[in-house]
């Protein structure tokens, strides 16, 4: 009886491994604004419980944005610190679904060295053995210690809108 409690537990727990993503970033400026993506070297794992959502980490190098113009490419590398902190990291341990379509991560991301509190909304879609998270959210390059690059005496904005698409492969 024991056994089979214990199998029945452990059947509960679900483990996801990041098969595919597209992360995007737009920057802003009064004289242009661009577009950054990341499409092959997100790493991550997603954890789940009777069906429940319950962590998810995520870590992308930095290295792996394209936005079309490797000068600008290498400067945004300089900015964010890449040399010493290579990665942005989203870790939450705490998920909580609003609907059938729609959960909210209460977590932090790491960039620059520095953790900061997030709260996302994504919309969930269940395909057999697939979790699918997407959605757009902002985030502010001060919160992580940045000194924003100037261009024409201007600096960028601060806010950056970030956008992802995320699919989990569950590991059987």
């Amino acid at each position: 009886m024991g056994l089979v409690l214990l199998f029945a537990e452990a059947k509960a727990q679900e483990t996801h491994t990041l098969n595919s993503s597209k992360i995007t970033y737009s920057g802003y400026h009064v004289a242009h604004n661009w577009t950054g993506v990341s499409e092959e070297a997100a790493k991550g794992l997603l954890t789940a419980s009777n069906g429940a959502l319950q962590r998810i980490a995520i870590t992308v190098p930095l290295s792996s944005f394209d936005s079309n113009s490797s000068n600008r490419d290498s400067n945004a590398l300089r900015v964010l610190n890449a040399i010493l902190h290579p990665e942005v990291r989203f870790y939450s341990e705490q998920i909580e679904q609003i609907d059938d379509k729609t959960v909210e991560l209460f977590g932090f991301f790491e960039l620059n060295g520095i953790q900061e509190n997030y709260r996302l909304k994504l919309r969930l879609i269940r395909e057999s053995d697939q979790i699918h998270l997407l959605g757009d959210f902002k985030v502010n390059l001060s919160d992580f210690d940045l000194k924003l690059p100037r261009f024409l005496f201007k600096p960028v904005e601060d806010e950056i809108d970030l956008s992802v698409d995320l699919k989990f492969k569950q590991n059987l």
